[in-house]
């Protein structure tokens, strides 16, 4: 097996584009899902965290993420954008 090293996140996605963050923030942390081209040309899933964050962080993170765009995909669904009215 070879011995990984981190890299600048720039460098790990090999020039992939990203939207920035606001203007005045700093970065802490990342979690990273990239869909990837495997060694024989499978679609496939590589999944990254940079150090410094804990599981609970992750485990909050995903979870707010997953149920914000499990919302977004049943309003798109539905065609109800405004569950108030």
């Amino acid at each position: 097996m070879t011995e990984e090293r981190e890299v600048p996140v720039g460098e790990a996605l090999n020039g992939l584009d990203v939207y920035p963050l606001p203007e005045g923030w700093t970065a802490l942390g990342a979690i990273v899902l990239v869909k990837c081209l495997d060694e024989e040309g499978h679609s496939s899933w590589a999944f990254r965290t940079t150090d410094g964050l804990s599981d609970e962080e992750l485990l909050g993170a995903l979870t707010v993420r997953t149920d914000l765009l499990r919302r977004k995909l049943y309003e798109a669904y539905t065609g109800d954008e405004d569950d108030d009215e």
